[in-house]
């Protein structure tokens, strides 16, 4: 009888070995922390970029841009450097460069921002070589980590799906927490560059929190040596370059501006600056009259309707304008809006700014309060065009002009401030609005406020030079000639009751002919470029 021959048994596939540490705990804080610093450093350095070159759309486009380019670089060069040196070792190494990186961004970034800006390569090219100078290098070392860590993390083939689906989870899931703490808590509490080094410290501080104990972290420990004390004990480049017998008595990011207050002994003035740019100033003796007059021009409504009673300034800069009305006018009522806090505890401060039953202060979104008021004013200024690419687009639209018109009383004036010059490439915002207000208003007239020279030399009023300029719409229709105008400023005068030294002298700027408005776009909430629009 013949035996059957025994079948080996097939043996029973090989289970995985358990992931090393480095794919517990330690893998993953690695990649939840560089996702997080990654998505704060963007927005952070929104602000670095906003106090040279605004917030425009190009700068939007610039960080956005840069930082995906580089993320994508980082996951390339990640997925080659895995496959060659597989090692959590390396991944930290990596994450700690860009950490210190993080930590000397203060020291280099507003010196090359302000070099790119007086290098005029325009408001696209400007931002885009700062971003990708300053942020490309660490955005593509944190880029890195997302496939280096499925590299590390991944034991079999078949389970590498789940592995990284994972790990992509928790990178993004420190994405949206890096977003949400620095925009709505470590911005708005802290400086920038504050903000920067602490989370680069934090990068910095992973490979000392998740490597084992051994003497490959002394490789770490001596760059960190050098970098430490700098970033230590050295100062930073300021954010704005102070001359001689200027200091600084107020500096802090608000969610909105770098807000810096400053006195110039030289000047004898107080100046209130965002970002770069000079908001407002008085004299630093009582009666603290204004240094940047052009708020004197606001009085130029008085000519179309000489009793302002009820006004909304939307706004607040120093809070010199709305100061002046109810000084001038003891039955006045002024409501002031500014969105930011800090401005406001600024004006309260430093500019003299006394809140009351005829100043009284609204700290909102200025179409915010537009919309839910039930006053009716006799004027409105709308004085929150500022310079440096910070244009709120809302407020320049033609349906807020419509919901601005509704809460004016019959012949109410609408005047607004616009950086602008009067023909060429800088022009265009002015002539959007005028434009815009026009198709809302039936009454709409242009004065041009004088630089020094134009008013104390006599010099031409040159149509391409960037100034103030005073939009005003009227509630009702009218006839006004350049005659017109000029006498009835005047009539102030006789009377004893002028609002400012050069009330006549703003009146005769009054532009008669209607300003070119074929080449600019009637500006809605569907469409307002006006931060594409230089001036």
């Amino acid at each position: 009888m013949k035996k059957e021959k025994k079948v080996p048994e097939t043996p029973a596939p090989a289970q995985p070995a358990d992931p090393p540490a480095a794919a517990g705990w330690r893998l993953k804080t690695v990649v939840f922390v560089s996702g997080a610093v990654l998505m704060g450093l963007e927005m952070a350095g929104s602000r670095v970029l906003a106090t040279h070159f605004g917030s425009s759309i190009y700068v939007w486009g610039s960080i956005i841009g840069v930082f995906l380019a580089a993320l994508s670089g980082g996951y390339f060069i990640g997925g080659k450097v895995a496959d060659a040196r597989p090692s959590f070792f390396v991944l930290n190494a990596l994450v700690f460069a860009a950490g210190c990186w993080m930590l000397l961004i203060p020291f280099f970034a507003n010196p090359l921002c302000r070099s790119l800006v007086q290098s005029n390569l325009g408001e696209r090219m400007g931002p885009l070589l700062a971003t990708t100078l300053i942020f490309a290098g660490p955005s593509i070392l944190m880029g890195i980590v997302s496939p280096f860590a499925i590299r590390l993390a991944a034991q079999a083939v078949e389970k590498i799906g789940n592995v990284s689906g994972k790990l992509y989870a928790l990178s993004t899931l420190g994405s949206i927490a890096g977003t949400l703490l620095t925009a709505f808590w470590l911005v708005p509490n802290f400086g920038v560059r504050t903000v920067v080094q602490s989370l680069g410290a934090c990068l910095v501080a992973l490979p000392f929190i998740c490597l084992p104990k051994s003497r490959a972290l002394g490789l770490l420990a001596m760059p960190l040596a050098l970098v430490g004390p700098a970033v230590a004990f050295l100062e930073p480049a300021p954010v704005a370059l102070l001359h001689g017998g200027q200091r600084a008595i107020f500096e802090k990011d608000s969610p909105y501006h770098y807000v810096l207050v400053l006195d110039d002994d030289r000047a004898q003035a107080r100046f209130l600056q965002f970002n770069n740019y000079i908001e407002s100033g008085i004299t630093l003796t009582p009666p603290y009259e204004t240094r940047t007059p052009y708020t004197d021009s606001f009085h130029l409504a008085r000519i179309f309707r000489p009793e302002l009673k009820r006004i909304l300034v939307i706004g607040g800069g120093g809070g010199i304008g709305p100061r002046k009305f109810v000084k001038d006018d003891p039955a006045a009522v002024v409501d002031l809006v500014e969105i930011d806090p800090v401005v406001v505890e600024v004006c309260k401060k430093y500019f003299h700014v006394e809140e009351g039953p005829q100043l009284r202060i609204h700290t909102e979104d200025g179409r915010r309060y537009v919309r839910r008021t039930t006053e009716k004013y006799d004027l409105v200024v709308l004085d929150a065009y500022t310079i440096g690419g910070q244009i709120p687009f809302h407020l320049t639209t033609r349906e807020f002009f419509e919901e601005i018109r509704a809460i004016l009383q019959p012949g109410g004036v609408l005047l607004a401030n616009i950086n602008s010059s009067l023909e060429g490439r800088k022009s265009q915002v002015l002539r959007a609005e005028y434009r815009t207000a026009a198709a809302v208003f039936p009454g709409l007239y242009v004065f041009p406020r004088p630089t020094w020279d134009e008013r104390e030399k006599g010099a031409p009023m040159s149509p391409r030079t960037t100034r103030n300029v005073m939009l005003v719409a009227v509630n009702e229709p009218g006839t006004w000639t350049l005659e017109r105008v000029v006498m009835k400023a005047q009539s102030f005068v006789t009377a004893g009751n002028s609002p400012t030294e050069t009330f006549v002298d703003d009146a005769r700027r009054f532009i008669e002919e209607p300003l070119k408005t074929d080449d600019v776009p009637m500006l809605t909430d569907d469409f307002a470029p006006v931060d594409t629009m230089v001036f």
